[in-house]
C-alpha cells in the first residue's frame, strides 16, 4: 500500500492532466495503462497512485522514487492535453509523523492546494507562509491528515489533504483560517486551491 510520509524519505511525481468530463474515464485508463506497464518497470520506482477529481476535469497521478536519479517522468498521452509534471518532495505535515495510506475505495476524499510560483526565487518564502497555514488548518474538524509537497526545481507547492467528508472540508473551506497569511501567498503564487475533492482509483 502506497505510503505518503516525510519519513519515507521518497521524491513524488505529480502529472495533474485537464481533461473534459466525458473523456475522464479514456484518460484514468491510459494513465493507469501508463504507470502500471511502463513507469513501474524502471529501478528506483516505489508506487503509483491515480486519482481523478469529482467534477470531472482533472486525472493525477502520484508516483514515488527512491531517488532524484532514478525518476522516469510521465510522458504526455496524444489525445490529452499536456500534464503539468514536476516532482516533489515532501517539507511538512500534520499532524506530525502522520502517514496517508493510499488504496482505491479507501475512506475519505483527496483535497489538492496547488500553487504555481510567479518566479521560483519565491518558493523559500512561500514555504515558510505554507508551514504556518498548515498549523492553523490542523485540528479542523474533518482533516484526517495533510502533506505539504514542494517541487524540486521551485515553480510549485501542492498540499496533499485527506478529509473524511465534503461537508467537513466545505465547512473548512467557507471559513479558511489561514485567511490572514492568504494575500502575502497570492503575492508569491498563483493558486489553484479548489473546492472539488479526488478519489483514488488506482493503486500499484
Amino acid at each position: 500500500m502506497p505510503v505518503v510520509s516525510i519519513a519515507n524519505g521518497l521524491l513524488a511525481e505529480f502529472a495533474i492532466f485537464p481533461v473534459e468530463p466525458d473523456y475522464q474515464a479514456k484518460l484514468v485508463e491510459q494513465t493507469i495503462q501508463n504507470v502500471a506497464s511502463v513507469l513501474k518497470q524502471n529501478t528506483g520506482f516505489v508506487s503509483g497512485i491515480v486519482l481523478r477529481s469529482r467534477d470531472g476535469l482533472r486525472v493525477t497521478s502520484y508516483v514515488q522514487w527512491d531517488s532524484q536519479e532514478s525518476y522516469v517522468a510521465t510522458q504526455p498521452f496524444i489525445d490529452f492535453a499536456v500534464p503539468d509534471i514536476h516532482l516533489f518532495e515532501i517539507f511538512a505535515e500534520e499532524p506530525k509523523a502522520s502517514e496517508l495510506n493510499l488504496s482505491s475505495g479507501m475512506d475519505g476524499l483527496i483535497n489538492f492546494g496547488i500553487f504555481k510560483m510567479k518566479q521560483p526565487e519565491n518558493q523559500a518564502r512561500f514555504i515558510e507562509l505554507f508551514r504556518e497555514a498548515l498549523v492553523m488548518v490542523s485540528g479542523q474538524a474533518g482533516l484526517i491528515s495533510t502533506h505539504a509537497h514542494r517541487s524540486l526545481d521551485g515553480w510549485r507547492c501542492i498540499n496533499f489533504g485527506h478529509w473524511r467528508s465534503v461537508q467537513e472540508f466545505t465547512a473548512m473551506d467557507t471559513n479558511r483560517p489561514f485567511s490572514p497569511l492568504f494575500g502575502e501567498m497570492l503575492a508569491l503564487a498563483n493558486n489553484e486551491y479548489q473546492k472539488t475533492l479526488h478519489e483514488v482509483v488506482f493503486t500499484t
